[in-house]
């Protein structure tokens, strides 16, 4: 399966401070971004932070194309994540919570697609347990704020998959700046600088 296809759409679940920054993140770069979550009031907040964030992602520089009009609200899961290129999870930090909605998105995200979670404590290897894909998925932990802090981790799990060796494998967070190299099993993450790259090299 190759997971290096353009990222052009991301999806965001969950959408409380670390998804809505996340949000900001990727429209200030370019992105179209379709955003899911299930509270009261979940799209009216999340359009308040961005318009909120937008001064200072201006004030950083945005990339061509950024623009909050590229950015859709669904409340279905399935439909949010049914085209996404990337998929980045921020739910609540349960293991049993997590495992669910892994198993939720990857039934309904296309194959080819990276599935990343902004987990901190739970590990890859418990979130993908339960997915019938579990090759694709890979912690993508922002330091806080993300649309503020570039700075990202990227770490495996048991049952992702290897794409360059036996041992180690490369996957592209949109915003990084590099590859991230991470080791399957790991109970930590691999902090990876990172710079707006353009679509076009994605």
């Amino acid at each position: 399966m190759a997971l290096n296809k353009p990222v052009r759409r991301i999806a965001i679940v969950g959408t409380g401070v670390i998804g809505a920054s996340w949000a900001a993140e990727f429209l200030a770069h370019g992105f179209d971004v379709v955003a899911t979550d299930p509270a009261p009031n979940a799209e009216q907040n999340l359009r308040k932070y961005i318009d909120a964030a937008w001064p200072a992602l201006t004030a950083k520089g945005l990339e061509k194309n950024a623009s909050r009009e590229r950015l859709t609200f669904s409340p279905d899961l399935k439909e949010t994540v049914s085209r996404a290129d990337l998929v980045q999870e921020n739910g609540p930090e349960r293991p049993d919570f997590k495992i669910k909605l892994f198993a939720e998105i990857d039934a309904a995200t296309p194959t080819d697609s990276i599935i990343a979670s902004s987990s901190s404590g739970i590990t890859m290897s418990v979130t993908q347990s339960a997915c019938a894909h579990p090759e694709r998925c890979v912690i993508g932990h922002p330091f806080n704020p993300p649309h503020m802090i570039p700075l990202v981790e990227v770490v495996g799990g048991a049952k992702t998959s290897p794409e360059k060796s036996a041992a180690r494998s490369s996957f592209t967070h949109p915003l990084a700046k590099s590859r991230s190299i991470f080791a399957k099993k790991s109970s930590g993450t691999l902090p990876i600088g990172f710079r707006p790259p353009s679509i076009a090299r994605l």
